[in-house]
């Protein structure tokens, strides 16, 4: 059976524990860009962002955004 993957935008939260999904995408270009400027934005009135892909049921953290601006990206960041 086939991994099922996707995007979210997250509330940053702790490096053990993240915080609540704002928003799903799909798993394809488009979405990930999409997903990469709503962190962006969000980042700006709703506090620290983290864009992660998501693989079943696990989630790995693909950019951090604080204030409008990008914290850190992958690979093996802060």
């Amino acid at each position: 059976m086939a991994e099922t993957r996707s995007y979210a935008v997250r509330d940053a939260g702790s490096p053990s524990r993240l915080g609540r999904v704002r928003k799903t995408y799909p798993y394809n270009l488009r979405s990930l860009l999409e997903a990469l400027d709503d962190a962006r934005l969000r980042s700006f009135n709703e506090g620290p962002q983290v864009v992660t892909l998501v693989r079943g049921r696990r989630s790995q953290v693909i950019r951090s955004d604080e204030h409008d601006r990008e914290v850190w990206s992958l690979p093996g960041a802060p």
